[in-house]
């Protein structure tokens, strides 16, 4: 990576005498990349103190091995030059795909050898190449699977010495002893559920994993279920739960692991409540939320995510939105230090219509290219009337997230001065959307961001 020069302690430094030497590369495209967070480009919107610009020096990558069964045209990646790193006695088999040449890459055929169980490595077919000797390998006595190199030295992580069979795989010499991922089949419950009592009672008494199946009707409440397990609630023919529970309550409220699948279900608020919400606080584990082919009308919030909660995945699917004040709301990490609510969120063939502000807001705050920051999905969706009282003049807020793509949705008569505004210096993107009276995406390759210290 770059470093700042002159950089603080709190920043990075410039990388000097590294040695990356005697290392095996098997199907990993691009396995040495260079200059990674170079942010030159931002100079107009960042103090002086955090321009990574400071390039490695004293760097060697040398005595390795790169198998790609895949062919990859960039094996190595110089996002700014790598003019202070030393290539030498380096191999690739490319399967044929021309890559930039350059000295200390050298194109070799070679073959796999199996030496355990779906573990396979070029060991043979390098006798040739010449090691390089580079500061204090002297002490590089070893390869990586303890065989001497002194009487018979090559490149790569494996010495070519004979039959080689790894049992790597014997989960009896890893991990704590309280622990096993071997997970035991549980079977699934399905309870059929005829009125309210019922379903409190059912949710109450299923275990992870197991179904309500709403019978087909009406069903009222005035007190928020709570989701604390993995639990799906579904029904035939779009059975209706409607909400009249007091202002800023839900109808479900996510509590640590608690993950929803709501599956053919039409909710109906009273103005002032919210379909889903996480707990104010105490969030201490993970909550999930995934809605499908249902209806959701007359909240004040669809989704009100507090602070301190997070969320792997987030996902709507073929659902429709329609008469809300406020829509999905993951903004509430305003700390500005990279946190954010969801790792994903999806939208995939919705309909939001009348949907006030909010529609989508995802919100990743501070100067952080350390945090993965987040990945936004809106596919195949249309907005009607949404937006009108957005403070921002943004319908879909996207601040900070690192991956957004919005393609092939319909945009009509949203009173918005811009459908989003994507930061082009990430991985922001958006194709073939049909936008009538709402205003235009804008992509800015250098948002100005917050420092986070």
């Amino acid at each position: 990576m770059n470093g700042i020069p002159k950089s603080p302690l709190n920043r990075y430094n410039q990388v000097t005498d590294v040695v990356v030497a005697y290392n095996t590369f098997v199907d990993s495209d691009s396995p040495w990349q260079f200059g990674v967070g170079t942010n030159i480009g931002q100079a107009a919107v960042l103090p002086k103190s955090e321009i990574r610009s400071a390039r490695p020096l004293r760097t060697e990558v040398v005595n390795n091995v790169i198998y790609n069964s895949v062919g990859h045209a960039n094996p190595i990646v110089e996002h700014d030059k790598a003019d202070g790193v030393t290539f030498k006695s380096n191999i690739i088999h490319n399967n044929g795909v021309k890559y930039s040449k350059r000295e200390g890459l050298i194109s070799k055929e070679l073959t796999l050898t199996d030496i355990g169980t779906d573990i396979s490595v070029p060991i043979a077919g390098f006798d040739d190449v010449e090691t390089y000797n580079g500061f204090d390998f002297s002490v590089i006595t070893n390869d990586l699977l303890g065989k001497s190199r002194g009487k018979l030295n090559q490149i790569g992580a494996i010495l070519n010495l004979g039959n080689i069979n790894l049992d790597l795989l014997d989960k009896t010499k890893y991990g704590a002893n309280w622990f096993s991922n071997e997970v035991e089949v549980k079977e699934v419950k399905t309870y059929t559920v005829s009125n309210v009592d019922e379903l409190i009672s059912k949710l109450n008494e299923a275990e992870n994993g197991d179904v309500l199946e709403l019978n087909d009707g009406s069903y009222n409440f005035s007190e928020s279920l709570v989701i604390n397990k993995s639990i799906i609630i579904q029904s035939k023919n779009k059975s209706e739960i409607v909400f009249n529970g007091a202002e800023e309550t839900a109808i479900f409220e996510l509590n640590p692991y608690g993950k929803l699948t709501l599956k053919n279900i039409k909710l109906k608020g009273n103005k002032s409540n919210y379909a889903f919400a996480t707990l104010k606080k105490n969030m201490s584990n993970h909550f999930g939320l995934s809605v499908f082919n249902s209806e959701i009308s007359n909240f004040k919030y669809v989704l009100k995510v507090y602070k301190q909660s997070f969320s792997e995945e987030i996902t709507f699917k073929n659902s429709s939105i329609f008469n809300c004040e406020n829509g999905i709301e993951l903004s509430e990490e305003t700390n500005d230090r990279g946190d954010y609510n969801t790792e994903y969120l999806t939208i995939d063939n919705c309909q939001f219509i009348n949907v006030k502000q909010n529609v989508i807001d995802y919100y990743r705050g501070g100067y952080d290219e350390s945090t993965i920051g987040g990945n936004l999905n809106v596919t195949n969706s249309t907005f009607i009337n949404c937006g009108e009282k957005e403070k921002n003049g943004i319908l879909l807020n996207t601040r900070g997230i690192v991956n957004v793509d919005i393609s092939n949705n319909i945009f009509t008569n949203n009173r918005v001065k811009l459908i989003a505004l994507l930061w082009g210096a990430k991985n922001n993107s958006h194709s073939n959307n049909k936008i009538s009276n709402s205003g235009q995406i804008r992509v800015e390759e250098n948002l100005k961001q917050k420092l986070m210290y």
